[in-house]
This record gives structure tokens, C-alpha cells and sequence, in this order.
């Protein structure tokens, strides 16, 4: 998106939002970037030079808090999606198709549809300075410390401790046929 249509989505943005979206210097955003806000009191703050590349979204609802730090970097088709609260850290970097979701839909009640029953929701914090790559997903209640280093293809669904490297190590099994 060229500067000139990225400054005027940043001022139809806080016209639409208000007080409910902040960003900071140096802001950019790829083709079909989106942003997504329901009719609750949610909230967004971006850092200063905070980058997203092409098909990423960000979407805050159910009175969602949403804070990225400064010096971030998301690459293509990342998503966010905040219900309860996600914290990003400052000197973030996010691989392609990582995504976030800090709820999940509630299925206890079996003769509900699942559709009708509402979310549970918890938060995210990642720490500064931390490096996931392609494809992880972090769930909600986790929190990361800094410094870490996510492998591509992971699935986050419990905290992890600052200064650890997280891998999914799956055997590639090759038969003869």
C-alpha cells in the first residue's frame, strides 16, 4: 500500500475507532492488509515501525486488547485475533502464516449447536526480541519470555521460558515402496 493510501486508512481508522486505535511512526502494511474491529470497546496500539506484509489480519473483538511493541515484523498472511488480550514484545519477528488466537469456542453443551455457545478466552504475552517461524500457532493462556526462538510448524499451547529454542521435531519416515 503506497504511503499516501496508508496515511489515509491510518485517519479513516482513528475516525472509525477513536481512541480505540493507536499507532506509531513508521507503520506499514503489504496488499490486503485488513484490520477488524467489532462493536465492543476492543482495543488496538501499534508500536512504531511496526511491519505487515501482504494478506495479514488483525482482528480485535469482545472487548479484546491488542499491543504490539515497537520494531516488529510479520511477513505474509499472519493473523491475529484477539478476544481477551494479546501483548507482543518490541523486536518481534513473525514468519509466514503464523497466527495467534487468544479464545476458543465453547462445546460443553451437546444438544447446542457449537456456533451458539460462546468462547472461552485467555491471553497471550510474547517477550522482546523473539523469532518464530512459518505456520506456528500460539493459542491462548501462554505466555513467552524473551528471546525465544518458535521452529516452524509449531503449535504453542503452554508458556514458554525466555532464552529457549521450541522445535517440532517429526520423524520423516521413508519406506522403500
Amino acid at each position: 500500500m503506497g504511503s499516501i493510501k496508508l496515511n489515509l486508512k491510518i485517519i479513516e481508522w482513528r475516525v472509525l475507532f477513536g481512541p480505540r486505535f493507536s499507532v506509531g511512526d513508521q507503520f506499514s502494511v503489504g496488499r490486503f492488509f485488513s484490520l477488524a474491529f467489532d462493536a465492543s470497546n476492543s482495543k488496538v496500539s501499534i508500536g512504531i515501525d511496526v511491519q505487515f506484509r501482504d494478506y495479514c489480519q488483525v482482528r480485535s473483538g469482545m472487548n479484546g486488547i491488542l499491543s504490539i511493541g515497537n520494531h516488529v515484523f510479520f511477513n505474509n498472511f499472519c493473523s491475529i485475533n484477539c478476544f481477551h488480550k494479546i501483548v507482543i514484545g518490541n523486536d518481534c519477528q513473525f514468519g509466514e502464516g503464523v497466527k495467534f488466537y487468544d479464545h476458543n469456542h465453547q462445546y460443553k453443551t451437546s444438544n447446542k449447536l457449537i456456533s451458539e455457545q460462546g468462547y472461552s478466552t485467555g491471553s497471550i504475552r510474547i517477550g522482546d526480541n523473539c523469532w518464530f517461524g512459518s505456520d506456528v500457532i500460539v493459542l491462548k493462556d501462554v505466555e513467552i519470555g524473551d528471546n525465544v526462538i518458535v521452529g516452524a510448524g509449531c503449535i504453542i499451547h503452554k508458556s514458554i521460558p525466555s532464552n529457549t529454542i521450541v522445535i517440532n521435531k517429526q520423524e520423516q519416515v521413508l519406506k522403500s515402496y
